[in-house]
């Protein structure tokens, strides 16, 4: 993935390594200076994303009533 950081410098030297904290950083571009008087820069960044870790399970339980078990779940006939 390729992606555009535009902030003032200090903005772009810190949002460098959080990327890394989430991304495999391949390569990074720049700092360019935006046109006219803007006092902000752009870094162009690619990324690769993490593999997926695989399925997620998770059980959750309701605080507001109480719990239906796979008794009460049956059908009546």
């Amino acid at each position: 993935m390729k992606i555009r950081l535009m902030g003032t410098s200090d903005e772009l030297n810190a949002a460098i390594p959080l990327l890394g904290e989430v991304f495999e950083v391949l390569e990074v571009n720049g700092p360019y200076a935006n046109r006219g008087a803007s006092k902000l820069g752009r870094v162009y960044v690619e990324v690769a994303a993490p593999a997926p870790a695989g399925p997620v399970q998770a059980h959750a339980v309701r605080a507001d009533r109480a719990e239906i078990t796979s008794k009460h779940r049956q059908l009546k006939r």
